[in-house]
């Protein structure tokens, strides 16, 4: 019981995140290129190395969580981000990125000689690491100048 209740408060940690800047300054969208490469390449190898014990192969699940990555990015977050409150969106990302790891690592061709699984608490854990990682990312490039800043915010 006390595990199911860390994880659900580490579920909500991206709640806060700002990792995923929504309005983006067209003069310097090349800065903004470069934070979301990192942080999608971040996010995406911590959630390999959480598997890797699990037995899953290395560079094409690492390749193949890039690629859910930006689909979850590009047809999840994206059109959502003005319809739906961040406080359900973030753990809802959370949620779906794990469906997607336990659903990526099933597949016959990153699974290696000595593959056990991954279970569902596995995959909540990759994902949630990785997205907390992308989270970090984001806090560290927060006062970034391709982010266009509104006035009254929490600054």
């Amino acid at each position: 019981m006390r595990s199911r209740l860390v994880i659900a408060a580490l579920l909500m940690l991206p709640v806060i995140a700002q990792a995923n800047p929504v309005m983006v300054d067209g003069q310097s969208l090349l800065a903004f290129g470069v934070v979301a490469f990192w942080a999608l390449v971040i996010e995406s190898g911590i959630a390999t190395l959480a598997l890797v014990s699990s037995g899953v192969l290395i560079i094409p699940s690492f390749g193949t969580f890039v690629a859910a990555n930006v689909l979850l990015f590009l047809f999840g977050f994206l059109p959502l981000t003005g319809r739906v409150s961040l406080w359900f969106l973030e753990p809802g990302v959370v949620l779906v990125d794990a469906l997607l790891l336990k659903l990526v690592a099933s597949a016959p061709f990153l699974q290696g000689t000595g593959f056990i699984g991954v279970s569902w608490r596995r995959a909540l854990v990759a994902s949630l690491l990785g997205n907390l990682a992308s989270f970090f990312i984001g806090v560290l490039a927060a006062g970034a100048p391709w982010a266009v800043h509104e006035p009254g915010g929490l600054e």
